[in-house]
C-alpha cells in the first residue's frame, strides 16, 4: 500500500503543475492510467468519452440540476466501492475527470486553442433534455451571491460538472491531496466570470488556503519546491482578487523568497529615443540569485508573438552605453512568474504612485520578454504591456496591436493546451472577453466610438453599450438594443440594463421580482438611482438590501456609508465605511469618509486615529493631509499638527492655513497641555522651524510674519538678536498690509494696519531703551515715526469728512492713539539729539 500511495502522489503532483512533457516521458507512458495520461498531454476531448466519465455524471433519473451535485456524490461513491480496480488508482481518476472539465473550460474562454465545444457532458447532465436549455439551467444554477456568470462562457458546463466531481472528491477521495488545491483553482475561475467579487467564495477560498498549506507531504517535501512556489504564486492572486492584499503580500514574498531570487531596481546609461545624443541614466530590473548559477533543467515552450515598437522616434528597448552587462541571471519559467508577481504586489502597494510605479512595471516586463521562455508568463506580461502602454500616444499603436495578436493566437492549435496551460494559475491572465473589452477600450479611447460599439455588442457587454451610445448621444438606440435582447430572453440582468438607459424605477423592480429576490445588481441600481436623485432614506434600503445577498460589494458600501452620511445617520454611515475598510483596506477615500462620521458624532479622537489610517493608504495625498493638521489641531495632538503641516508643504509648497497656525501659536504662548498632557510649550522649537519653513515658502502673509514674531517673542532666554528678528519679521508684517492695494477703504483693515502700527511702534520705542547708540535709535525711532504718519495720512484721505473734517467713531479712537505714540516717539527724538 505504500508504493501504491508514494505512486499515486508522483502522479498528482504531475498532474497538479501541468508541466509540459519532455522528450524522455514518453518511456514512462505505459506505468501511467489512460485517464492519466490524457491528462498529461492535453488530450481532454478523450476523456469525455470514457467509461468512468459517463459513470460518475450520469443522470438518467432526469434529476434537477439543482441536485445534480448529490447525484454526482452518489455515483461517485458507488465507482469506488464497485470498481475493479484499486481504491487509489479509481480515485485519481475521478480527479482527473474534475481536472479535464476544469482546464477545458480553461482553454475555452483563456488560452486556446480554440475547439468547438463537445456535447458530451450536457447531455449526460441533462439526461433527455434539450440541451441549450440545460446550459442556460447551469448558468442559472452558478449564479453565486445574486451575481450572474457573463453570458457567452463557452462550455459553461465543464466548470459546473469539475465543481461538482471536485465537491464528491473531497468527501469520498480520502487518499488524495490535491483536491482543495483544484477546488481553488476552481474558484479562481468561477469568480472570473462572475459580475462582481461574492463572499460566498471569499469565505470558501480561505478555507482552502488554511486546508491546503497544511497538506503533507505535499507543502514540505523538498522535491515539491517548485509546486509550493507556485503555490505561494497563486494564493496571492487570488487573494488579490478578494482584496486581502496583506496576506497576498506574504504568500508573493514567500514564492521570491523559495525562489532564492534578488529583485531590485537598478539604473545604467542609455538611449531611450533615435534623436538622443546624450547617455541618460535609465531604469532597469536587477535579478541575482542566491548560490550562482542554478542548473538549467526546466523545458521551453512556445511563445506567444511578441510585437516591437515601431515608431520613428522612441526605441523598440533601451540602447545601453554598455549592452554587454547583464543585469538579470538567467530565469526558469517559474523564476520568471515569481518576477511578474512580485510586480504586481509592489503595483498594488505603490498604487498612489501611478506614474513611478509604471516605469517601474516596465522595468520588470522588458526584463522577463527578454528571455521569454514559457507562454502563460509571456501571455501575462505582454496583457500587462498592454495595459500600461494605453495611456501612452506614442505606444498606443502596439497596445492594440498586441491584444488583438493575442486574441488570435488563441484559435491557432498550436501550441497544444499542456504548453499554453503551464503557469496559467500562477499568472495573472483575463479571460478572452476582458481582453477583448480592452482592445475596445483603446478604440474608445482614440476616439473611434463606432468601432468600440460593434465589439461591445459582440461581446453582450450591455452596460459599456450604453456607455459609448451616451457619449454619442444616441439613448434610444441603446434602449433599442436592451429591448431587443429582452424580445430573446428576459433576465434580470438585461432589465437593470434597461433601467440604466431610461431611469424608470419598474424596470430594477421588475429584475427584482424576477429574481425572486435573489439579485444584487438590481437594488445595487435602484440604490444609485435613488441616490442622484437625493432620496436617501429609499437609497439606504435598496443598498441594505443587495448588500444582505452580496457583502463584498466595495463601492456599495461606501456609497452606502456616504447616504448615511447625507441622512445624518452618522453611527451607520461609520458602520458601513468599517465594513468597506475590513474588506478592503487601502481604500483611504473611506478612512477619510469614516473620520468625517466620526467628527460629526463628536468623537474627534477616533477621528484623528482613523485619518492616520486613511493616510498610510494614500501618503501623497494632500487633502487627507489637510484633513489630519485641522483635526490633529483641534484634538490637541500638536506634534502630528505640525508633522502634517509639514508634509502638507512638502505636497503644496506654498500651503497656509493661519487659523491653525494661530492656534498652535495661542497654545505655545499660553498655558496649554497637548493630548498627552505636556506643555505646549515643549513643542516652541519644532513650531518656530515650521515658521521658519513657511516664511521660506509663503513671504506676502501679513499674518503669519505677525504670527512667527509672536511667537519668536516668546522663547525663553531672549536676547538683542532675538529682539532684533522679532522687530524684523513685525516689519515684514506690516509691509505685507500696506502692499494690499486700496487697503485704507475698509474701515477693518484700517483698524488692523493701525493696531499693527501701534505695536510696532511700542516695539520700536522698547527696543531704543536697550544699549544701542544714539544714531541707531535715531534711526529706528524715525523709521516709526515714518511709518504712523504715513498709516494715518492714508486713513483719513480714505475716511475724513470733508464738511465737518472728522473721523467714523470706530476710527477715531485709533487715529488719535497713533497720534499720541507718533508724539512720544517725537519726544524720545528730541532727548537723543540734546
Amino acid at each position: 500500500m505504500g508504493d501504491e500511495i508514494k505512486h499515486l502522489r508522483e502522479l498528482e503532483t504531475s498532474v497538479l503543475s501541468v508541466t509540459p512533457k519532455k522528450s524522455t516521458d514518453q518511456s514512462n507512458d505505459q506505468d501511467n492510467n489512460e485517464i492519466v495520461n490524457y491528462i498529461l498531454c492535453g488530450d481532454y476531448d478523450r476523456i469525455f468519452h470514457l467509461a468512468i466519465v459517463r459513470a460518475v455524471l450520469d443522470n438518467s433519473h432526469q434529476q434537477p440540476l439543482s441536485q445534480v451535485k448529490a447525484a454526482v456524490a452518489e455515483n461517485v461513491k458507488k465507482v469506488i466501492t464497485q470498481t475493479d480496480k484499486q481504491t487509489v488508482e479509481c480515485e485519481l481518476e475521478i480527479l482527473c475527470v474534475a481536472i479535464a472539465c476544469l482546464q477545458t473550460f480553461v482553454c475555452q474562454n483563456w488560452l486556446g486553442p480554440s475547439t468547438g465545444v463537445s456535447d458530451e457532458i450536457v447531455k449526460l447532465l441533462s439526461g433527455s433534455k434539450d440541451v441549450t436549455q440545460c446550459r442556460r439551467e447551469i448558468a442559472q444554477e452558478l449564479m453565486c451571491d445574486g451575481e450572474e456568470v457573463y453570458s457567452l462562457c463557452q462550455g459553461i458546463e465543464f466548470l459546473f460538472t469539475a465543481q461538482c466531481v471536485l465537491e464528491s472528491c473531497k468527501s469520498h477521495c480520502q487518499n488524495l491531496q490535491t483536491v482543495e488545491w483544484w477546488m481553488l483553482r476552481s474558484v479562481y475561475v468561477y469568480q472570473q466570470i462572475l459580475e462582481d467579487k461574492c463572499a460566498s467564495l471569499r469565505e470558501q477560498v480561505h478555507t482552502l488556503i488554511d486546508t491546503v498549506s497544511k497538506k503533507e507531504p505535499l507543502m514540505t517535501d523538498d522535491a515539491n519546491r517548485e509546486l509550493v512556489v507556485q503555490y505561494h504564486m497563486e494564493v496571492g492572486y487570488i487573494c488579490h482578487t478578494f482584496y486581502d492584499y496583506k496576506l497576498a503580500h506574504e504568500h508573493l514574498m514567500a514564492a521570491k523568497k523559495c525562489t532564492g531570487l534578488q529583485i531590485s531596481l537598478t539604473g545604467a546609461m542609455g538611449k531611450r529615443t533615435r534623436f538622443q545624443t546624450d547617455d541618460k541614466a535609465q531604469l532597469l530590473l536587477k535579478v541575482t540569485r542566491e548560490g550562482g548559477p542554478k542548473e538549467e533543467n526546466y523545458i521551453k515552450t512556445r511563445i506567444p508573438k511578441i510585437l516591437n515598437l515601431d515608431d520613428d522616434t522612441v526605441l523598440d528597448k533601451i540602447s545601453l552605453t554598455e549592452p554587454d552587462t547583464e543585469f538579470a541571471v538567467d530565469m526558469s519559467p517559474v523564476e520568471q512568474a515569481v518576477v511578474l508577481a512580485t510586480m504586481e504586489d509592489h503595483l498594488r502597494t505603490h498604487a498612489s504612485q501611478e506614474k513611478l510605479t509604471e516605469e517601474e512595471a516596465a522595468a520588470h516586463i522588458e526584463c522577463i520578454l527578454s528571455q521569454a521562455k514559457c507562454w502563460s508568463v509571456t501571455l501575462a506580461s505582454l496583457y500587462r504591456r498592454s495595459s500600461l502602454e494605453k495611456g501612452s500616444r506614442r505606444r498606443v499603436e502596439r497596445s492594440m496591436m498586441q491584444i488583438e495578436e493575442i486574441v488570435n493566437q488563441r484559435k491557432s492549435s498550436d501550441p497544444p493546451a499542456t504548453e499554453r496551460l503551464y503557469l496559467f494559475y500562477s499568472v495573472k491572465i483575463p479571460p478572452l472577453w476582458k481582453l477583448e473589452r480592452q482592445l475596445a477600450e483603446l478604440l474608445l479611447s482614440i476616439g473611434a466610438i463606432g468601432s468600440a460599439v460593434e465589439v461591445f455588442e459582440r461581446l453582450q457587454l450591455w452596460e459599456d453599450v450604453i456607455t459609448c451610445y451616451k457619449r454619442l448621444g444616441k439613448m434610444g438606440k441603446a434602449e433599442s438594443i436592451i429591448r431587443d435582447q429582452l424580445a430573446i430572453q428576459e433576465t434580470p440582468n438585461l432589465w437593470c440594463f434597461l433601467g440604466d438607459v431610461t431611469r424608470d424605477v419598474s424596470h430594477y423592480l421588475k429584475a427584482w421580482e424576477m429574481s425572486g429576490h435573489r439579485h444584487a445588481r438590481s437594488q445595487r441600481c435602484l440604490g444609485y438611482l435613488y441616490m442622484g436623485q437625493e432620496e436617501y432614506e429609499k437609497c439606504i434600503e435598496c443598498f441594505q438590501k443587495s448588500l444582505s445577498i452580496n457583502s463584498l460589494q466595495v463601492p456599495v458600501w461606501f456609497t452606502f456609508g456616504c447616504a448615511c452620511m447625507a441622512a445624518k445617520k452618522f453611527q451607520e454611515a461609520v458602520k458601513a465605511f468599517k465594513r468597506c475598510v475590513n474588506i478592503d483596506t487601502d481604500n483611504f477615500e473611506a478612512w477619510n469618509n469614516m473620520a468625517s462620521a466620526y467628527i460629526q458624532l463628536k468623537d474627534k479622537k477616533k477621528a484623528f486615529l482613523t485619518l492616520k489610517e486613511s493616510i498610510k493608504c494614500n501618503y501623497e495625498n494632500w487633502r487627507v493631509w489637510e484633513n489630519i493638521l485641522v483635526v490633529a489641531t483641534d484634538c490637541g495632538e500638536f506634534q502630528e499638527a505640525i508633522k502634517a503641516y509639514h508634509r502638507l508643504i512638502d505636497l503644496r509648497e506654498k500651503w497656509a492655513d493661519i487659523e491653525v497656525l494661530r492656534v498652535l501659536v495661542k497654545g505655545c504662548t499660553g498655558d496649554y497641555r497637548d493630548s498627552q498632557g505636556n506643555p505646549f510649550s515643549h513643542h516652541k522649537q519644532a513650531l518656530k522651524e515650521l515658521f521658519g519653513r513657511i516664511t521660506s515658502k509663503v513671504v506676502g502673509e501679513s499674518e503669519i510674519w505677525r504670527l512667527y514674531a509672536e511667537l519668536t517673542n516668546s522663547l525663553p532666554g531672549q536676547t538683542a538678536e532675538t529682539q532684533q528678528k522679532v522687530l524684523q519679521y513685525l516689519q515684514k508684517s506690516q509691509r505685507c498690509l500696506t502692499q494690499e492695494l486700496h487697503w485704507e477703504k475698509s474701515v477693518d483693515k484700517c483698524k488692523n494696519v493701525g493696531e499693527q502700527s501701534l505695536e510696532l511702534a511700542d516695539l520700536y520705542l522698547s527696543f531704543c531703551d536697550k544699549s544701542l547708540s544714539t544714531q541707531e535709535s535715531l534711526s529706528l525711532l524715525q523709521s516709526a515715526k515714518m511709518m504712523l504718519k504715513s498709516t494715518q495720512a492714508k486713513i483719513k484721505m480714505a475716511h475724513l469728512d470733508p464738511v465737518t473734517e472728522s473721523l467714523p467713531e470706530e476710527l477715531n479712537e485709533l487715529v488719535n492713539k497713533m497720534e499720541t505714540k507718533q508724539q512720544e516717539i517725537i519726544s524720545c527724538v528730541n532727548k537723543l539729539k540734546q
